[in-house]
């Protein structure tokens, strides 16, 4: 027996040791070719090689880490797909493969993305000068980064580049990324080269970038405008490009003074300002063009400008232009015309303009007279037009607030207290006062003789008028207001209540047409407070100016019925 149990213990130790060998075999057989994964933050593909005899599955810690086959039975290559990363910094996942009761790992490592503001062109040369919707250029920045945008100028000179919005906000993580960017820029109007940086800057001061993101721009310089007949030309030429006019034909081969809409100094021209002027610009005039600027800063070289007309500009109603200070510079200018240009301030600076005679910035989009506009500022302004100042058109105040900008020249006078028209019909000098079709409402004010400089009409008037014709006046003690008014228009307006007597009985009344141009006011209107528009004592006849003007009477009255009768044979 004892021999037979030996041989047992034998057999036991035998198939034990097999079984070990089988196991460390098993172990032997799993078994992944790496443990670590690094991949830059752009991501990838990458491969895991599993060597296995039974059957197996594998998974992942994190969704952006996709493994495909997810089980099997034996060797297989498994194919591990990492998203680009939407992160700045490092970030871990882990892979598990499992077969039996053994688990392997393998560690996903992926690095962020670098905080970078790349723009893709960091120099740009741009032209002295273009039309206005070109003057612009885009360029295109690849970045994770929030930014804003700032602008460091070489000289003193600013804002010559503009953007609509100077903070870019991202919402695409930390994944780089293209933006576009759109930039304008104004002229360049010296003959000398300007330089800015445009700098992209963190909008978060936390955010640090690898190197600094800055443009740099170059301006070429502006053709030198030099002080001559041949300055002047540059300048007229120019001038029509920046306004983009489409009626000027000028052919530059002729001579300047058979350019149309142009006239120079002559030698024998009695208002010559100097004799350095002759052969220089006198008058010019455009027409019919395209612009949302002011007027090009090239008319402060026309020095010796004594007129200048600009007229009808596109889409004024949806403009809102700040005349800029250039054009004040001319001192022998004595004719302005600015009508229809999309204007709604004058420049401070106007008030240099002291030679000015007749200005007409009529068609604009004046919400009210302008402050600079005195009697004291103008001294020798005898004509001032501001017609059809309408952004809009309505025939019922009440619904004023329905316009985008505000209607246009619109206030309210009132009797007693002082207001702009109030002003102007204080300006004794005054020839001619246009203020037809806008939207002044109220009444004309009245004025009490003694009162803000107010005078009764004297009998040195009377006299100078032409003997008794006007004696009434100075006999009744009515206020002289506008005494020198050769043409008053108020018509197409909102007013309301009574004429003041001293319009009624003007000597120069029926010199106005006034039954056309200014009893009558807005057809059906209505002013804000919903009062009918319409003079409470518009007269229907002129008997009562002749009943105090017995003298007028043949020289209107009769003298118009004797040319209707002329006329009707």
């Amino acid at each position: 027996m004892k021999k037979i149990f030996n041989i047992t213990l034998g057999v036991l130790a035998a198939l034990f040791v097999a079984c070990s060998d089988n196991d460390d075999a098993a172990q032997a057989a799993f078994s992944l070719d790496k443990e670590n994964i690094t991949i830059a933050a752009e991501g990838g593909v990458e491969d895991i090689k599993v060597n296995v005899e039974g059957e197996w599955y594998i998974s992942s810690s994190a969704t952006w880490v996709q493994v495909t086959p997810a089980n099997g039975i034996g060797d297989a290559v498994c194919r591990v797909a990492i998203d680009s990363s939407l992160i700045n910094g490092m970030r871990e996942a882990q892979i598990r493969v499992v077969s039996g009761a053994e688990t392997k790992t393998v560690v996903v490592n992926q690095t962020g993305f670098a905080k970078v503001i790349t723009p893709k062109e960091k120099d740009i040369e741009l032209e002295s000068s273009a039309a206005y919707n070109e003057r612009y250029f885009e360029t295109t920045i690849t970045t994770n980064v929030e930014f804003k945008v700032e602008f460091n100028y070489a000289s003193a000179e600013v804002d010559w580049l503009s953007i609509e919005k100077t903070d870019v906000e991202l919402d695409f993580g930390a994944r780089p990324r293209t933006v576009k960017l759109r930039f304008d820029w104004k002229m360049n109007t010296e003959p000398v080269e300007r330089v800015a940086e445009i700098n992209l800057v963190p909008a978060n001061s936390d955010d640090e970038i690898s190197e600094p993101a800055v443009i740099t721009v170059c301006q070429k310089a502006a053709v030198k405008i030099e002080d001559n007949r041949a300055g002047d030309s540059i300048a007229l030429i120019t001038i029509s490009e920046l306004l983009n006019c489409w009626s000027d034909t000028w052919d530059t081969s002729e001579r300047m003074n058979n350019w149309e809409g142009v006239t120079l100094w002559e030698a024998t021209d009695k208002e010559l300002p100097c004799p350095e002027a002759v052969g220089r610009v006198r008058s010019a005039s455009y027409a019919f063009f395209e612009t949302k600027e002011s007027l090009p800063k090239q008319i402060k070289h026309l020095k010796y400008l004594e007129s200048l007309s600009i007229m009808s500009n596109v889409n004024t109603m949806l403009l809102s232009i700040d005349l800029g200070p250039e054009i004040c510079d001319l001192k022998y200018l004595k004719k302005l015309e600015i009508f229809s240009y999309g204007l709604t301030s004058l420049p401070a600076e106007f008030v240099n303009l002291k030679s000015l005679e007749e200005l007409d910035i009529s068609a604009n989009n004046f919400t009210e007279i302008p402050a600079v506009l005195t009697k004291e500022n103008f001294p020798n302004l005898k004509v001032l037009r501001m017609v059809g100042s309408r952004r809009w058109t309505t025939s019922d105040l009440r619904k004023k607030d329905n316009y985008d900008n505000g209607l246009g020249l619109h206030f309210r006078s009132y009797v007693t207290d002082d207001n702009q028209l109030r002003q102007l019909m204080l300006w004794d000098n005054l020839e001619e006062l246009r203020l037809s079709n806008c939207y002044i409402e109220g009444q004309l004010p009245d004025f009490t003789v003694g009162s803000e400089g107010v005078v009764a009409y004297s009998q040195a008037d009377v006299d100078a008028f032409g003997g008794d014709t006007i004696q009434w006046l100075a006999d009744n003690s009515i206020p002289k207001i506008l005494p020198n008014m050769k043409l008053l228009s108020l018509n197409l307006n909102f007013f309301t209540g009574d004429l003041p007597k001293w319009l009624l009985y003007h000597p120069l009344l029926l010199e106005w047409f006034p039954d056309l141009l200014i009893f009558n006011q807005q057809e059906g209107g209505f002013d804000s407070e919903g009062n009918k528009v319409r003079f409470d004592n518009a007269p229907t006849n002129f008997e009562y100016y002749y009943e105090a003007f017995p003298e007028m009477r043949m020289k209107y009255e009769i003298k118009d019925n004797i040319e209707d009768e002329e006329g009707a044979e």
